[in-house]
């Protein structure tokens, strides 16, 4: 048996081939549910013939044959409708297997896929957008199934076994019963094709409606501050508008093609009624037929009634899957080598040979090289836009660079699977990243299995543990969406800790400090030396006097470095770093006007 949590998503955003691809998992009970149904739509069917049979009996009242074949044609009602209804219940109980395995699948897959995207691709869309979206696939595999199992198979079977029933009663009634089928299913299945673009557009809105909410509530404290809830509002009323005008051109569209429908039923319904009552008349059919092409004639048209229905609700599924699809499951950007290997760290070493590396338009680096020796402690300096953050993230393998190399320990992190090589780096950024999960779980984020004395011993090097204590339920309070309950300082504080948890080899710090009042950058600074020894450490700050302890400083200039040297030697050469320490206010390095 295939297994049910499957990462291997096909680049293919065709939505049928997609739930194909996802109901592998749970072919045996999909089977099993097709064929209940297929079984109870042939109940439902004799069904209708036993109404032949109890009409012809009631006809032959008052003989005595007559009583025995009315009792046997309603036991035969009794026995099939009983038998119809059971085999229904099972496709219900053995498809919301199905359904609800196929949504876990399909939640998980998607997910488990999106997760592998570049930080590029994140960093040009919502995040509330993208849940949605795999949101929206998810549920299409549940609407998939309903739609195939209890609508178009029902329908399939019935017009099948219908056919057959008519045919055996008259042949000429059997056909107008075939054209009025392929007309009303070819007429319905153009019309979901074009109704598809329709329901696309409306499911484009709807997710860019939903990002510009997204967008509003995260900055909801902006819009208050600067008093801007007016133009905030217009702003989403105009998108609610759009979407709305959207979803009725959608909606009438369905609308128009029901009309067309019940057009087509009444006069085929009526064709084939008339022709029984002429066949009848004749004496060619039994008032028994009659009677059996009436129930035929009203179960398919309840059935094709809602065929159109079924079809626009393809139509919009279809469009939120596709649309889904295409967002979500495109090449990953950064995708790991076939042949890559495990990073093993053994001392941390790091060279940037000749690398090459733009932005699109924007040429970052021409050609920079840089030895890091193990253990050796560097600082980044320079103005925004001199490349250091886009340093780190090369380094972390978010971006690939189109000349040179980088390496660790002289193996080429282009070849190593990036989760290995992330492993081996434990870095603060700038901003403190925070899931909405207990202070514990975000500290303990950075050792797997950690015990909890650990977790409040980096805390305590951090110098989070008092503030953590402070907190209502101490390590186990919740800190919200992206760590909102706490401050600024608190939040880098227990991103420091987990750095600190990790315990990697390679330290990045991306202005570690840069959110901490001097008092406690003062104690973080400490812990911090301890965290670095033995580390090979590459940091950025702004506020030069926490760089003037490393190793080493290199000063960057539009993606060259034009300084290289410890503290003291750079301010002895009378250099851009000299310039830059003369220049700060207030311990920061200003940006130029």
């Amino acid at each position: 048996m295939v297994a049910r949590w499957r990462e291997d998503i096909p680049l293919d955003t065709n939505p049928f081939r997609f739930f194909l691809f996802i109901s592998k998992a749970h072919w045996r009970v999909a089977v099993v549910s097709m064929l209940a149904v297929i079984a109870a739509g042939l109940c439902a069917a004799y069904t209708a013939y036993t109404f032949k049979l109890i009409a012809n009996a009631a006809l032959a009242l008052p003989q005595e044959s007559a009583y025995q074949n009315l009792l046997w044609g309603s036991g035969l009602y009794l026995a099939s409708l009983l038998a119809a209804k059971a085999f229904w219940r099972l496709s219900g109980f053995v498809g919301a297997e199905w359904a609800t395995g196929s949504r876990a699948s399909a939640r998980h897959a998607l997910t488990a896929y999106v997760t592998l995207h570049s930080r590029t691709y994140f960093s040009n869309r919502f995040a509330g957008s993208i849940a949605n979206k795999i949101g929206h696939a998810s549920s299409g595999m549940v609407d998939m199934v309903e739609l195939l199992l209890w609508e178009f198979m029902e329908l399939f079977v019935a017009v099948i076994t219908s056919f057959f029933i008519a045919f055996f009663a008259s042949p000429s009634i059997a056909l107008i019963f075939l054209v009025w089928v392929i007309v009303v299913a070819v007429l319905n299945s153009y019309f979901a094709y074009k109704r598809t673009p329709l329901s696309a557009k409306a499911q484009q809105l709807e997710t860019s409606l939903t990002g510009k909410t997204v967008d509003l509530l995260s900055n909801i404290t902006a819009m208050q501050e600067y008093a801007r809830r007016p133009f905030e509002i217009v702003r989403l009323k105009d998108a609610i508008d759009e979407r709305r005008l959207a979803g009725l051109r959608n909606w009438w569209y369905g609308e128009r093609v029901l009309v067309i429908n019940n057009v087509l039923q009444t006069f085929f319904g009526a064709a084939m009624l008339y022709t029984a009552i002429k066949l009848a008349m004749l004496g060619s059919i039994s008032p028994g037929d009659v009677v059996l092409i009436i129930t035929i004639i009203f179960r398919i048209e309840g059935l094709l009634q809602t065929l159109g229905s079924n079809l626009n609700k393809v139509s919009n599924v279809w469009g939120e899957i596709e649309e889904s699809l295409n967002e979500i499951v495109e090449p990953h950007e950064i995708p790991d080598r076939e042949d890559a290997i495990d990073l093993v760290v053994s001392e941390g070493k790091i060279d940037v040979n000749t690398i090459s590396f733009a932005y699109e338009e924007t040429q970052v680096f021409q050609h920079l090289s840089i030895h890091v020796e193990a253990g050796q402690r560097v600082g980044l300096v320079g103005r925004s836009g001199s490349g250091k953050s886009t340093l780190m993230r090369l380094l972390l393998h978010h971006h690939d660079i189109q000349g040179g190399s980088i390496t660790i320990d002289d193996t080429d992190i282009a070849g190593v699977k990036q989760e290995s090589l992330r492993r081996a780096i434990s870095i603060v950024p700038q901003e403190p990243l925070l899931f909405h999960r207990t202070v514990l779980e975000n500290i303990g984020y950075g050792k797997p299995n950690a015990k909890k004395k650990d977790i409040v011993e980096a805390a305590e090097l951090a110098q989070a543990h008092e503030f953590i204590e402070n907190l209502p339920q101490g390590y186990n309070s919740v800190v919200g969406e992206r760590g909102i309950k706490l401050s600024g300082g608190e939040r880098q504080r227990v991103v420091i800790a987990r750095a600190i948890l990790k315990n990697a080899p390679i330290l990045l710090l991306d202005e570690a400090t840069s959110a901490l009042d001097s008092e406690s950058e003062v104690a973080i600074q400490e812990a911090l030396k301890k965290l670095m020894q033995g580390k090979t450490v590459i940091a950025i700050a702004h506020r030069l006097s926490t760089l003037r302890e490393m190793d080493r400083l290199l000063v960057m200039e539009k993606g060259k470095i034009i300084e290289d040297g410890t503290h003291d030697e750079l301010l002895r050469k009378g250099g851009k770093y000299s310039d830059l320490w003369t220049h700060q206010a207030g311990g920061f390095l200003q940006d130029d006007e």
